[in-house]
């Protein structure tokens, strides 16, 4: 979880009410890519002032629908909530709609990805110190 708080920008304290809540769930307690950027997509529709009830709704509706998260763009009024996506079409998440801000969830799962390659590059870089010190 500590890592998914890292990759995410979420704390571990956020990311355990979620999953206790049902808002995001990790499969066999591990976060998959898309999982990572659902997360980063719900704290930034929470930071742009939508309810947590209406996050939830929107984020089940994409999820149970089959859209690929990633590949989305989120438009909110702080009340409502649209995922466009790249071919024009708008599905309304909430089922209700008028458009005010959008939210490029490309670019958080950008963002995620190279979070994750930094972070991988880190480890690799901790193992071969430690395989250096133990040879040594």
């Amino acid at each position: 979880m500590l890592q998914a708080a890292r990759l995410t920008g979420c704390s571990a304290a956020q990311l355990a009410y979620w999953e206790r809540i049902g808002l995001v769930t990790p499969l066999d307690s591990e976060y998959t890519f898309r999982d990572l950027v659902a997360l980063r997509v719900v704290a930034s529709l929470l930071e742009a002032g939508l309810a947590l009830g209406r996050v939830r709704q929107a984020v089940r509706y994409l999820v149970a629908s089959g859209e690929d998260i990633a590949g989305l763009r989120l438009v909110t009024d702080g009340d409502r909530v649209w995922a466009c996506r790249d071919d024009g079409q708008i599905l309304d998440a909430l089922r209700r709609g008028q458009m005010a801000l959008f939210v490029a969830v490309d670019a958080y799962a950008d963002e995620v990805d190279a979070e994750v390659r930094s972070f991988d590059a880190e480890r690799q870089q901790f193992v071969d110190r430690l395989r250096a010190s133990s040879e040594s």
